[in-house]
This record gives C-alpha cells, sequence and structure tokens, in this order.
C-alpha cells in the first residue's frame, strides 16, 4: 500500500519537467521506503532501472553498459525518460571512474531533456563524502530529497482498522518506518506481535536492531552503551558521562554521529521569558524501533537467549510496555495541534509545537503565536481520566515560563471527569482533547 509522501513526489514531478538533465538524489535508511515511492513516481512515465551492486568493473560494466542504449532507444521515439539508478553509492567502490564515464555519457545532447534519480541507502555517505566523490558531475545535482519517517497521520493509514490507541502503540514500538511496518499484523494482538517479530528465534526484527547499526557504524560496542544508556530515559548529558565512564568529549563525537542517522537527537527546549528556567544538554533515542529494542531488549538477552518467547515478554515487557507509549503519545499530540495549526483551527496563528524542559518540570506542548499568545498543554496516557489536578500541575509548571497561558491544550487517553467536563464548559481556553478526536 503506497500512503503519504505527497511531498516528496511533487518534488520529483517538478524535476522531471525541467529542462536540461537534472539529477535527484533520493536517499534515507534501509526500509524507509525509497524503492517503493520511485515505482509510485514512474509508474506512468518512461523508465529505465538499475539496481547497483558490488561488483567488479568489468562485471559492473557487463551489467551497467546496456541502460545506456535502453534510454537512447526511448529518446528516439521522441519519449522523456527516467533514469534510476537504485543504491548507485556501490558502483564506484571497484568502478573508481564511474562518475567520470557517467558525465560523458550524459553530456551527449541526446540525454538533454531527461531525468536521472539517483538513489542510495548510505545517509553518512550522501551527506558527507558524496560531492567529493564525484567530483565534476555533482555540478547536474538539482535537488536533494531524504526520506525520513512517516508521522504518525502517514502511519495511521496503513493500518486502517485499527484503533487509535493501537496505532499509538504500533508507533511506539516501530516507529514510522514502512519497512518495519510490513511486518506487523492487524489480526494479532500487541503481545504476538511483539513475541513474533522480536522474542522469537527467528523474528524479523530479533537482530534487526545490531544489522541496521552495523550498516552505518563501526565500534558498535560504543554505540551499543551509548544507545542502551540512552533509553534509560535519563536525558543529562552529566547522567551519560556518569554512566558510561566515556569523556564528554568522546560522547560528543558519538552523539553527533547517532543524531547523523536519525538515531538520537539532541532536545531543544521551548526558550521561556526567564531563559534561565530552561534544562540544556538533554539527549535521547528518536528512533522509536531502537527506543523500543534497547530498553526491553538489549539489556535482557541473556534471559532471551536461553529462556522462552513467551515467559520473557510477561518478565520483561508485559508491565512496563504501557508506560513507555507515553512518550509516543506526548509526539502525537504535538502533530495534532501541528495539522490543526496548517489548517487555522487553532484559536490563533502558533509556531510549531515545542517541549519546555523546566528545571521544575516539563510540559509536553508549548507554543508561542505570532502576537505573543502563549499555548501550553498537557497529555495522559492512563487507565484514569484526567481531572483538575492535572489542569491545576499545567498551569503550576508553566510559572516557570515568566507569562502566562493563553491557552490551554489538554489530551488524556481515558477522557475527563465529569467534574473537571463541567469545569471547562464554561472557559473557552481550554480545548479537551480524547482519543475519539485525535
Amino acid at each position: 500500500m503506497f500512503v503519504g509522501r505527497k511531498s516528496e513526489l511533487k518534488k520529483l514531478n517538478e524535476a522531471f519537467i525541467k529542462d536540461g538533465l537534472p539529477v535527484v538524489i533520493l536517499y534515507g535508511r534501509e526500509g524507509i521506503g525509497k524503492t517503493t515511492l520511485v515505482r509510485e513516481f514512474v509508474k506512468e512515465k518512461d523508465f529505465v532501472y538499475y539496481l547497483g551492486r558490488e561488483l567488479s568493473k568489468k562485471e559492473q560494466l557487463l551489467y551497467f553498459e546496456p541502460i545506456p542504449r535502453q534510454v537512447d532507444l526511448k529518446v528516439a521515439e521522441g519519449r522523456k525518460v527516467c533514469l534510476v539508478i537504485d543504491e548507485f553509492d556501490v558502483m564506484q567502490k571497484a568502478y573508481k571512474d564511474f562518475y567520470e564515464e557517467l558525465e560523458t555519457e550524459i553530456s551527449r545532447p541526446s540525454w538533454q531533456g531527461h531525468v536521472m534519480m539517483l538513489v542510495s541507502s548510505s545517509v553518512q555517505w550522501i551527506e558527507n563524502q558524496m560531492v567529493e566523490d564525484m567530483g565534476s558531475f555533482s555540478s547536474y545535482i538539482d535537488s536533494f530529497i531524504k526520506l525520513r519517517e512517516f508521522t504518525f497521520l502517514e502511519m495511521v493509514s496503513r493500518f486502517p482498522d485499527s484503533s487509535t490507541e493501537e496505532c499509538i502503540t504500533i508507533y511506539s514500538i516501530l516507529g514510522g518506518v514502512p519497512g518495519y511496518l510490513d511486518h506487523w499484523n492487524t489480526s494479532d494482538s500487541i503481545r504476538d506481535n511483539i513475541i513474533r517479530l522480536f522474542l522469537k528465534q527467528d523474528g524479523a526484527l530479533r537482530k534487526e536492531a545490531f544489522r541496521f547499526l552495523k550498516t552505518s557504524l563501526r565500534e558498535l560496542p560504543l554505540y551499543n552503551t551509548i544507545l542502551s544508556v540512552l533509553a534509560e530515559d535519563e536525558p543529562k548529558l552529566n547522567y551519560l558521562y556518569n554512566r558510561t565512564g566515556f569523556s564528554r568529549a568522546k560522547i560528543s563525537v558519538y552523539i553527533k554521529n547517532l543524531i547523523q542517522i536519525d538515531v538520537a537527537e539532541k532536545y531543544f527546549s521551548y526558550e521561556p521569558k526567564k531563559k534561565d528556567r530552561a534544562m540544556k544538554g538533554l539527549y535521547g533515542i528518536s528512533d522509536r524501533f531502537l527506543h523500543f529494542w534497547y530498553k526491553f531488549v538489549f539489556p535482557n538477552l541473556p534471559e532471551l537467549e536461553f529462556g522462552e518467547a513467551e515467559s520473557f515478554y510477561e518478565s520483561y515487557i508485559r508491565n512496563e510496555l504501557f508506560g513507555f507509549v507515553e512518550q509516543t503519545f506526548g509526539q502525537v499530540c504535538r502533530e495534532f495541534l501541528i495539522l490543526m495549526n496548517r489548517y487555522n483551527k487553532l484559536p490563533a496563528a502558533f509556531q510549531n509545537p515545542q517541549i519546555f524542559y523546566g528545571k521544575e518540570g516539563m510540559i509536553p506542548l508549548v507554543a508561542e503565536g505570532k502576537k505573543g499568545e502563549l499555548l501550553v498543554g498537557t497529555c495522559k496516557w492512563s487507565e484514569e481520566p484526567m481531572g483538575s489536578r492535572e489542569f491545576e500541575t499545567l498551569m503550576k509548571l508553566t510559572e516557570q515560563t515568566g507569562q502566562e497561558a493563553d491557552y490551554f491544550y489538554l489530551f488524556s487517553r481515558e477522557g475527563f471527569t465529569d467534574e473537571f467536563l463541567q469545569t471547562a464548559q464554561g472557559m473557552d481556553q481550554i480545548e479537551l482533547v480524547d482519543l475519539d478526536r485525535l
């Protein structure tokens, strides 16, 4: 099923109608849906597709040399052609003059008026080394498109028969990587999917974390250490320093590399008028799949290897999973506000909501309006409805910002108490959102 990727398709189609020979670099981690997007883009177009493989130059040419002739045949018939080279980064490994020879080929007049798409899973190479390796061929590059994980809204489209709560839970476990989502069976329970995918000896995702990281990083023991500590959800750099024993400089280098491949992130707090109230130097795992794996599976691998999958789930995951999902619920609520803001459904025009990491407590949702209005919100993922107590806590935490809030958005898995519903009914600045409305 093809969902989302509207802006990426738009960019590809804009490149397709340009003059000259625009080269588009489409890249992103394995499983993110690059080839699926290519299939959708070329569906009603003339194209020639080639999949790069790690081969000697002689063998690579054996496969690749017919490709330009295929393009020429289509060009001779007066058709606009898209040439797609998938995993193109491997072409030069044993074929050092690949880009030089490709540039000579495409400089011929017959290639003008067409488009070339180069696709790669090597994110770090694209962003750090590619232009240097390409040499003068890089001057043909028209645009870069980096595919990222699905947003929650896009992910929900993959599971139209699942409830909002189920989708939030799936999103917290697998994130928005299409290749992972494809493994999820909606006819099975959350428990059975986790056991089948992560805990069984032949589970499709049991060894995926190590495999994925090995494709992008060296010194895996050190990155395992960093990620396992980050999964403890203590975001301060000082905690990482004390737990790992690594120097702060070393930690910064490793964190930077993890951020570059979209695995970790540095948290930037909403900056209030009282600037000294915000915390800084905070880090966490941004990849939800890896967060789940390092939170629940990695610390307990010996027990998994010598135990039963079902008992492992009962011992290490069942009681903690509900609380783990709460972090993802906060992200879903932020996406909701972003969407509402985009369609002018909020009481004013706001910047995208942020998290306020205050020294006296965190506010999950903070957004500032163009005229200085302040919107704050909280998210409760609990089996109990939200009531006046949570609202009062939010108002107290807001005092850290040095500004009174103009609007309150309250999100709750189990809705709201009758008492609070009556209180909020007469207050226009309070908006209540339950799962049915998300």
